[in-house]
């Protein structure tokens, strides 16, 4: 069942947000506000909740009282975040739904500019072995989705709030190095400085996009410049490959052979793209950087101090994971920062 409040929401798409009444959620109410009062979009809430596995049918009356108390609870949450908005001077509309969330956000997707959520706990793991709200609607989404993570507390001002990321260790890790091999400018001096964070992996408050050559796709690139321009950010492009993982290629640091002799196209790749953002904004500080390590490993390591970090969907298939990419879903996972995924292969 369904609970609609407001303007009819087949005329005005506008940005979707789910939100179950975690701090994550109410995280990704303030993006989405931000947004729609940026665009000038509508809001549409969603909010569900799950019929509860009856054993034993002998008290249907039970039953319904509890179905009607979780729509009124939900509808509750969603009247609070409506309320915001309409101080904020931004229309939007509430819808309660009675099923899982994830599937009910996929769906709300279809009529949405773009839809946010929020990403609740800090397992690596969860949104593919949990198959949490958040893992669904990024890899089933016919619109770009903003996810929102919680929120790191540190009491340590000189230290990154988030942990490093999961990275190769041991024997593993001479196989994996991760470093920049050619960048189009240094970095700049608007950073702060971090103890627990390696100079060249600190994007602090830049919005980064990762860029795989092998994707013809370059809305994700497009999008996250989008993105820079409506925050005032700087943009880095970023594109990563483990050069030497199988013995394909020898070590270019230890043996000093130029990246351009090994991976050209990526250099060409982000040199076009940057040259196009460049041109159709002006003002705006756009830079590359070309990575010898895993792009999953740059990426969420990036995500530590990031104030964005975009990737595109390149996936197959009917499981989530599948569909949202291997890449795109391990960033998903690690991230500490939002998210913004955008469907680059998906069939609607």
């Amino acid at each position: 069942m369904a609970h609609t409040h407001g303007m009819d929401e087949d005329h005005a798409p506008g940005v979707l947000v789910g939100l179950d009444g975690s701090p994550a959620a109410d995280r990704a109410f303030v993006a989405a506000l931000m947004v729609a009062q940026q665009r000038n979009w509508p809001l549409r809430l969603v909010g569900a909740f799950m019929r509860p596995v009856v054993i034993d049918e002998y008290n249907p009356r039970a039953l319904e009282y509890y179905l009607h108390g979780a729509a009124d609870e939900v509808q509750a949450r969603l009247d609070h975040y409506s309320a915001r908005a309409s101080e904020a001077g931004v229309d939007a509309t509430t819808r309660t739904f009675e099923g899982d969330a994830g599937r009910v956000l996929v769906e709300e997707s279809r009529s949405a500019h773009l839809a946010i959520v929020g990403k609740r706990g800090r397992n690596r793991f969860a949104g593919r072995l949990l198959g949490s709200s958040s893992a669904k609607l990024a890899a089933h989404a016919h619109c770009p989705t903003l996810v929102v993570p919680e929120k790191w507390e540190s009491e340590f001002a000189e230290e990154l709030l988030a942990p490093s990321q999961h990275l190769a260790s041991g024997d593993e890790a001479a196989d994996e190095p991760l470093s920049v091999l050619e960048q189009s400018v240094p970095q700049q001096d608007h950073r702060r400085t971090f103890a627990n964070v390696a100079e060249e992996l600190n994007f602090d408050s830049e919005i980064v996009v990762g860029v795989d050559v092998r994707a013809a796709a370059t809305e994700v690139v497009h999008l996250a410049a989008e993105a820079a321009a409506l925050t005032d950010r700087p943009l880095t492009l970023i594109a990563a490959e483990t050069l030497n993982a199988h013995g394909w290629y020898p070590d270019a640091e230890h043996h000093r052979i130029e990246v351009s002799n090994i991976r050209r196209g990526y250099i060409d790749h982000m040199e076009r793209l940057a040259g196009e953002l460049g041109d159709k904004n002006p003002g705006m500080a756009v830079r590359w950087q070309f990575f010898n390590g895993s792009p999953a490993g740059v990426l969420a390591e990036a995500s530590r101090t990031a104030a964005l970090v975009a990737v595109g969907t390149r996936g197959h298939g009917g499981f989530a994971g599948l569909l949202l990419g291997s890449v795109s879903q391990a960033v998903l996972n690690r991230s500490a920062c939002p998210v913004l995924v955008v469907p680059t292969s998906h069939q609607k």
